[in-house]
């Protein structure tokens, strides 16, 4: 027997049904989506793209000039992951489309140099020692606008408060 779950919020209503099994997962994900607050929004800009095109995307990896869309779903043949193909959009030239074997490839290299890059940078940092054994939760009352004053403090700016609010 499905369950219904109808979001309430100031656009639409609008019923689905999910299936029983997944509303413990699917009812707190579509609440936080579907918020009339910065949070909603800043969920649904961030999703948004993996909507984007015929074919699911399975990762998206973004530089500052290149973006590679992994197309899904995902397909494991002997044991090796193969997405469906990968489109990259090159800044300035265009789009690229790859195959599977290709978009598997540049996954692999993509995935390799984040790690490089990310394990030099906490090195560097000094902070490779400070991995905790599970995720720290944020407490958002507090964690909130010390990440505020943090940002304004790097930009260089006096009033944290009404330039993240505002700016």
């Amino acid at each position: 027997m499905p369950f219904f779950y109808r979001p309430h919020h100031r656009y639409i209503s609008h019923t689905v049904q999910i299936p029983r099994c997944l509303a413990d997962v699917l009812v707190p994900l579509a609440d936080r989506l579907f918020a009339d607050t910065i949070d909603g929004a800043a969920f649904q800009s961030a999703i948004r793209p993996f909507f984007l095109g015929e074919r699911p995307r399975a990762a998206i990896l973004k530089g500052d000039d290149i973006w590679v869309y992994l197309e899904g779903p995902i397909h494991e043949v002997d044991g090796k992951p193969f997405p469906m193909g990968a489109q990259m959009i090159v800044s300035p030239s265009g789009w690229v489309s790859l195959g599977p074997v290709e978009a598997a490839e540049l996954h692999t290299e993509l995935r390799k140099v984040i790690d490089a890059t990310a394990f030099r940078w906490l090195i560097q940092k000094g902070l490779l020692g400070e991995a905790e054994p599970t995720r720290q939760e944020r407490d958002r009352k507090i964690d909130d606008p010390i990440a505020v004053r943090q940002m304004a403090a790097a930009a260089g700016r006096s009033d944290p408060e009404c330039e993240a609010s505002h700016g």
